[in-house]
């Protein structure tokens, strides 16, 4: 790959190690809040549903005494209290973020993710300064099954697609920014490591992880 014009990165399991929160969320939902020890088996009755379906889901399967969208409100506590206190960049990140920087490079976060807990993760890690703008999904008004939120950074960034560099941990998402012309770096996450195959087959550079490859323009 030739030297980016600019990156846009994902932020949860690309940058930051937080993608098993998400799912560890509602059992300390559960365990803090409610006093209630969960099955062993109860993400994987979850693992398709938004968190207002599982927490319409827990409402019902445990009886809880709040309705399904306080449940929700209370995991999304839970998951603010986790970004603001306890997320950590991955291993090495940072390194490849400062290199960017040094070669003025400019930076922006594309996300899924809500600008909120975004900005409270890039304070928590130190992350932030290194990044020029945020474009978050719902503000775009498109998941990433649309190319939506890269093409608004790109936008933003004024640099060429071809040499606009793409880093994603979501197989579904790298197929997206591929469609769409971006050059595309995958990250390996524990998520999507039943997807590995598909994901080195399909981007432009595969990181097992940021530490495990040494890069040079």
């Amino acid at each position: 790959m030739n030297k980016p014009q600019g990156v846009i990165f994902d932020m949860d399991g690309t940058l930051l190690d937080s993608m098993f929160y998400w799912r560890q969320a509602p059992i300390d939902c559960l365990r803090e809040i409610y006093g209630i020890e969960p099955p062993a088996d109860i993400m994987e009755c979850m693992k398709e549903l938004t968190i207002v379906q599982g927490s319409a889901l827990l409402q019902e399967k445990f009886d809880l005494p709040d309705t399904a969208e306080q449940v929700a409100a209370n995991i999304n506590a839970l998951v603010k209290q986790f970004y603001e206190q306890r997320v950590q960049a991955r291993p090495g990140a940072e390194n490849w973020l400062r290199r960017f920087q040094q070669e003025q490079i400019p930076m922006v976060i594309a996300t899924s993710t809500d600008r909120t807990l975004v900005s409270a993760a890039l304070k928590q890690t130190g992350l932030a300064p290194y990044f020029k703008a945020i474009f978050t999904c719902s503000e775009v008004g498109a998941g990433k099954g649309q190319p939506d939120v890269y093409e608004a950074a790109l936008a933003f960034l004024g640099t060429e697609k071809a040499q606009t560099w793409v880093f994603e941990d979501s197989v579904f998402a790298m197929h997206t920014a591929k469609d769409a012309g971006f050059p595309v770096v995958g990250i390996r996450d524990a998520s999507q490591v039943f997807m590995e195959a598909e994901a080195r087959a399909l981007v432009d550079l595969y990181l097992p992880a940021f530490d495990a490859v040494e890069f040079s323009f």
